[in-house]
C-alpha cells in the first residue's frame, strides 16, 4: 500500500523477491507506481561516514510515528543510532517487536534519504544503505527481479 502526499491510496501486489545483505529483501510489484508517489534515494556509497555520526536521523515505527535520533556509529554494514540525551524534546522513542523493517532517513537538502530498516529495538540499528557490500547487494537483488530498474543514490555531505 502506498500514498501520495495528498494521501490518495494504491495498492500493488508483491509478485517476486529476493534477498540482499542481511535481512534484506527486495521485492518486485506487479505493476509500477506512478511518478507522484515519491521513492527515497539510497546514500551514495562515497559518502563521509564518519560525517554522519551524532547527525539527526529521522526515525519511524509500526504506528507510522517519526522520532528524531542521532547516529552512534555507522559500520560493517550496519548503522546504529542513539537517544540525544542533552535534549529532553521527548523526539526520542525506544524500539520494540513490530518496528522492524521501519525505515530511518537522514535530511539532504529538501529530500530525505533512505539510511536503514530497523532490525534491532532500542534507539535502532540495521543494514546501513551507504555500506558498498550492502549497496551492491540491493543492486544484484533488483537487477536479478528486473533488469530495467535501479536504485537512485545521493551523495551525503
Amino acid at each position: 500500500i502506498f500514498h501520495d502526499r495528498g494521501g490518495k491510496r494504491i495498492e500493488r501486489k508483491l509478485i517476486g523477491f529476493s534477498a540482499a545483505a542481511g535481512d534484506v529483501m527486495v521485492g518486485l510489484l506487479d505493476e509500477p507506481v506512478p511518478g507522484n508517489y515519491h521513492s527515497y534515494a539510497l546514500p551514495a556509497t562515497g559518502s563521509d561516514v564518519a560525517g554522519l555520526i551524532g547527525k539527526p536521523v529521522i526515525v519511524s515505527d509500526q504506528k507510522r510515528s517519526l522520532f528524531v535520533h542521532l547516529i552512534a556509529r555507522i559500520g560493517g554494514g550496519i548503522i546504529v543510532f542513539r537517544h540525544d540525551e542533552r535534549e529532553a524534546h521527548g523526539w526520542g522513542k525506544n524500539l520494540v517487536v513490530g518496528d522492524s523493517g521501519n525505515p530511518s532517513f537522514v535530511i539532504v537538502g529538501k529530500e530525505l534519504v533512505l539510511v536503514e530498516t530497523h532490525t534491532a529495538g532500542g534507539p535502532g540499528s540495521g543494514p546501513y544503505y551507504g555500506d558498498p557490500a550492502v549497496q551492491a547487494s540491493v543492486r544484484a537483488a533488483v537487477a536479478k527481479l528486473d533488469p530495467v530498474y535501479s536504485i537512485r543514490t545521493v551523495r551525503v555531505p
